[in-house]
């Protein structure tokens, strides 16, 4: 597969430079309608969760904040599509372009900064364990729950643990950029929140560098910068995944320039934060393994040895417990399929479901080790195996665990991957809504993002063949 390079527009002709002149203008006209009808979403969204110190004029009842933030999600969504089709069928790479794009990107998540996070409680833990650090203690081996002082258990980081029996599962590079949140802005979610923010935006600016180093227009990097995923789970709840993605993206960048073990260690640094992106490790794969796999060995090494003498074993915290507790079970794709069968012939379905899962992931990741990437996309086309051999794989997928994914998506705009990069945020919707209902939710959620995939692989030779036509991309086989 390969990608063309997009050339600027010439300043030849006059006609033709008006022509360029008057398309620019209906771009940015259009884009700033678009960002600022989302720009009024997300102040809507804010002013709704309290986050400004203003008065709330629009209080959500809390018991069903969840499907409002589902319709706005989507509202936004579509203005997303919207945006990134008069993006890519342009194709410009100009400046005023990627200013209007970067800006708004921040406004965005600067809007949702203050807001308290409401979608999930991950960043508590993220706060709980900078405390534990700067105590002395090791999160590795102590649970919140173990420190039974009635003061400790009244306070509000305390109260918001959505796990306070279990040890933390987070990575030592994780805990480490815990603890500076710590030093520096004391425990405050907020004060977390910005550095995951720092990370977003580290992403963005990445993710710019690596379209331009692929001769893709710069501009594209909107459906990354744009997408309300981004937005909501970094700047609205915070999760520490932001921190992983650009180390990813680092990883792909270095592999592109033929550095094997800067590769390595940029995706065992993105393991330190999160354990996922190991994964990916086979996808990198090339005619020289040894650099890439002595540079990952060597990153993880060094994170984990500071931890390893006190700690042994069990700095691996609640990981595995977490992927082996059957009321981990979270929108599951076709998991939940093997789920529902197992339950017809074992009393132990969730089990099984989990090593069948698991079985079919390491064959997924042996089958992409035994072979090579040649070029940058065939690398990505790897990434995208692993995407989605991890999502229909597993038996828990919450909204975040596909934001890894999306940057990728303004390379290769997959349409099943852009689908579902939308859907997902329907399962929210599982924790207010009956059993049937959730089936249904489902059944949209995940069915036409397997045709989708299914159709992909039936036209093997051009990755995005609807996308091309809708302006989203111009690879050619």
């Amino acid at each position: 597969m390969m990608i063309t390079r997009h050339s600027r527009p010439a300043a030849g002709s006059l006609g033709l430079s008006m022509e360029g002149n008057g398309a620019g203008t209906r771009l940015g006209l259009g884009l700033s309608l678009f960002a600022v009808a989302s720009g009024f979403l997300y102040a809507f969204f804010a002013l709704a969760m309290g986050g400004w110190p203003l008065a709330n004029p629009f209080p959500l009842p809390r018991a069903e904040y969840r499907l409002v933030y589902s319709v706005l999600f989507l509202l936004l969504f579509g203005l997303l599509l919207a945006a990134s089709w008069l993006v890519f069928r342009s194709a410009r790479d100009d400046g005023p372009t990627l200013g209007v794009i970067l800006g708004f990107a921040v406004l965005f998540r600067v809007l949702l900064l203050p807001t308290p996070p409401v979608l999930s409680g991950d960043i508590y833990r993220y706060v709980w364990d900078a405390r534990v650090l700067a105590s002395g203690g090791n999160p590795y081996l102590s649970a919140p729950a173990d420190f039974d002082a009635p003061e400790v258990k009244n306070e509000p980081i305390y109260r918001h643990q959505n796990r306070p029996l279990v040890r933390t599962i987070y990575p030592p590079l994780a805990q480490a950029s815990f603890g500076v949140v710590r030093a520096v802005g004391g425990e405050s979610v907020t004060a977390m929140k910005a550095l995951m923010l720092l990370g977003d935006l580290a992403s963005i600016l990445i993710l710019v560098h690596l379209l331009r180093t692929l001769g893709l227009p710069r501009s594209r990097v909107i459906l990354y910068a744009w997408h309300p995923l981004a937005v909501f789970e970094v700047a609205g709840s915070g999760h520490v995944d932001a921190l992983a993605i650009p180390l990813i993206l680092l990883a792909v960048l270095a592999w592109q320039r033929g550095r094997g073990a800067a590769a390595g260690a940029a995706l065992g640094a993105a393991a330190l934060i999160k354990i996922y992106p190991i994964l990916l490790l086979p996808a990198f794969f090339g005619k020289r393994r040894s650099p890439l796999l002595l540079g990952c060995a060597v990153t993880l090494l060094a994170g984990y040895l500071p931890f390893l003498p006190q700690t042994g074993w069990q700095v691996l915290g609640h990981l595995p417990r977490y992927v082996a507790d059957p009321n981990e079970v979270f929108n599951p794709s076709l998991m939940g399929l093997v789920l529902f069968l197992s339950s017809r012939l074992s009393t132990a379905p969730v089990l099984w479901a989990s090593w069948i899962g698991r079985a079919a992931l390491l064959g997924t990741l042996a089958w992409l080790a035994r072979r090579e990437a040649t070029d940058p996309q065939a690398l990505l086309a790897r990434i995208f195996v692993v995407a989605t051999a991890t999502t229909l794989l597993t038996l828990t997928l919450h909204p975040w665990y596909v934001l890894w994914i999306v940057p990728f998506l303004a390379v290769q705009p997959r349409p099943a991957w852009i689908y579902l990069s939308g859907t997902v945020v329907l399962s929210y919707a599982f924790y207010i809504v009956a059993s049937p209902t959730r089936i249904l939710i489902g059944v949209l959620e995940y069915l036409p993002f397997l045709l989708l995939l299914y159709w992909q692989l039936r036209r093997p030779a051009v990755v995005t063949p609807v996308a091309g036509r809708l302006g989203f991309a111009r690879e050619m086989p």
